[in-house]
């Protein structure tokens, strides 16, 4: 209790240290006292920061009464911390540069209106470059059973009785036991590389099947259901019973309809990038040195065991600058500014 009543008093200090004063807010008085204005925009500003389903608790006047109440009181603890001289304190004054820094980002790097400004011949230079993202043939994955016997090889009428049987012998087992088509390639098949995956020959286009086992093959391997087995296919190189084990559906989105999605991808790498050099510089421009002997002296307590543990949480930096877009290393906690308690009964996620 204590310590939610500490992290309360520092969200409304970094917050009163940096919202405007009463008399300069915009709109109209809905409540108002000692130093202590809210007005209607105010509050309709804070209630949109909620989610729908919570806004949607905030339709009556008592409701709302909750919701504005909520809001004084937080005013009022924040007039009072700084009257006790909290506002200087170094938590609030920490609190308060994490989110200066995350405006600063989302103000000069996070506003993507400027994407819809890009050039369209940008934009499809980058679509025909990266093609295969937005055109792919559909693939079929097989698993296969497969006979050596090459056109006009001695062996190819005695291949091709065998495949017939082991294709008997399959649809005689395959009812009653899902291994049987994997038995039968340990059996029978003469690849050895789908062989060792229970016949498996890996996610394949139409065009990929016919380029290397032939027509005949790939028309029957495109023409099967899932989980469906072919009868004996017969091709150049030999003779193939195939099980159709997955597909991938076809991928096919025009330039027309990933316009506007490029658009944003590239003006945030630009951005990202914008970001790294205008960082760089401002470090330059400070003239940072760092004591190594210092730094390696310092005694790193262990951090808590378990996936996932520690991981940083920031946000308010560009896509790769760490988790939660800061750089890796950034200082925690500047998510946004805690909030007060939410009204008795109401909203979990307070003003």
């Amino acid at each position: 209790m204590v310590r939610r009543i500490a992290v309360i008093g520092i969200a409304a200090l970094a917050l009163a240290s940096c919202k405007p004063s009463p008399a300069a807010k915009k709109g109209t008085p809905v409540a108002k006292g000692k130093d202590i204005v809210i007005t209607d925009e105010e509050f309709k500003a804070r209630l949109d920061e909620q989610s729908p389903f919570i806004r949607a608790r905030y339709s009556s006047l008592d409701r709302k009464k909750e919701f504005l109440d909520n809001l004084i009181r937080f005013e009022v603890l924040a007039r009072e911390a700084e009257r006790q001289g909290l506002d200087k304190d170094p938590d609030v004054q920490l609190t308060l540069k994490k989110v200066m820094v995350q405006k600063l980002v989302q103000k000069n790097f996070q506003d993507l209106e400027g994407a819809k400004d890009l050039p369209e011949e940008e934009l499809r230079k980058y679509y025909d470059d990266h093609r295969d993202d937005y055109f792919r043939p559909k693939k079929v994955r097989l698993a296969a059973v497969v006979l050596n016997a090459p056109e006009g090889s001695p062996e190819r009428a005695a291949k091709r009785e065998a495949a017939r049987k082991a294709l008997a012998q399959l649809r005689a087992e395959e009812k009653k036991n899902t291994l049987a088509f994997a038995q039968i390639v340990s059996k029978v098949s003469e690849d050895p590389g789908s062989k060792a995956l229970a016949g498996d020959l890996g996610f394949k286009s139409q065009a990929d099947l016919e380029s290397a086992y032939g027509p005949a093959l790939a028309q029957a391997a495109f023409a099967l259901q899932s989980g469906q087995t072919s009868g004996v296919v017969e091709t150049p190189k030999g003779f193939y019973i195939v099980k159709l084990t997955g597909q991938q559906e076809e991928l096919n989105r025009p330039f027309d309809q990933v316009k506007n999605q490029i658009g944003s991808r590239l003006f945030r790498e630009r951005k990202s990038k914008e970001f790294d050099e205008w960082q760089k510089k401002l470090r330059a421009d400070a003239g940072i040195t760092v004591d190594e002997k210092v730094l390696d002296a310092i005694a790193v307590a262990p951090g808590p065991a378990g996936p996932g543990a520690g991981t940083p949480g920031m946000p308010g930096m560009p896509p790769g600058h760490g988790m939660g877009g800061m750089p890796a290393g950034a200082p925690e906690g500047a998510r946004a500014v805690p909030a007060p308690p939410p009204p008795p009964g109401g909203a979990s996620r307070a003003p």
